[in-house]
């Protein structure tokens, strides 16, 4: 099915709003995120700072936009490791190239996503939404896996979804703290290893 064609004032739209989003990741990787202001993101953008405006409600905005994107990948990496037979290394797969994704976003812009995240005036975080499609696409590796014998059984699909999550956070932010000094990669697989192998005492 063909597209819908855009209106030149929209195409115009469009191509003004990825300029501005381009430029500003351009300028948080260079200059670091609280060095930039709207109006140098404006000026090398060669645009008002209305028409920044108009696109996105502020700075925090484009760096989340850009986060945001990883949902769009977690989908198409579920597609990806469909056909790896053994849960253990389906679920290794995942958060392996999930760790690669966030790696390859560089220790910078991590750091910048988190502080946004957690300041205190934050009332809610995207990162830390139950709704959003990570949950899910674990929940259904893990269920995949107990069905199959493969995965324990004494802990429920659900908790093991949200211990998962919670350690790969935890391996990012130290990861973070400690200026990427170890590989977030191996500690991911070694986490998810650990969790499916290993013994809770009991479910949180």
């Amino acid at each position: 099915m063909a597209g819908v064609k855009m209106t030149p004032r929209k195409e115009q739209a469009a191509k003004t709003r990825q300029e501005i989003f381009e430029t500003a990741i351009e300028l948080f990787d260079k200059k670091g995120y609280e060095r930039v202001s709207i109006n140098d993101i404006c000026t090398k953008a060669g645009v008002s700072t209305g028409a920044f405006y108009h696109h996105f409600k502020s700075k925090d905005q484009i760096l989340m936009e850009e986060f945001m994107k990883i949902d769009d990948f977690y989908e198409e990496l579920a597609k990806e490791v469909a056909g790896i037979e053994d849960s253990l290394k389906k679920l290794q797969a995942f958060i392996s190239s999930t760790m690669r994704s966030l790696n390859d976003m560089g220790l910078k812009r991590l750091k910048v996503t988190y502080h946004t995240q957690i300041g205190p005036d934050r009332k809610a975080s995207y990162l830390g939404n139950e709704k959003r499609v990570l949950y899910s696409i674990l929940e259904g590796l893990f269920l995949e896996g107990q069905e199959k014998g493969q995965i324990r059984q004494d802990v429920s699909a659900e908790v093991l979804t949200r211990l998962s999550i919670h350690s790969v956070r935890g391996i990012i932010y130290d990861w973070c703290l400690v200026n990427g000094s170890f590989d977030m990669i191996e500690t991911g697989e070694m986490m998810m290893e650990l969790l499916i192998n290993g013994s809770l005492a009991h479910e949180q």
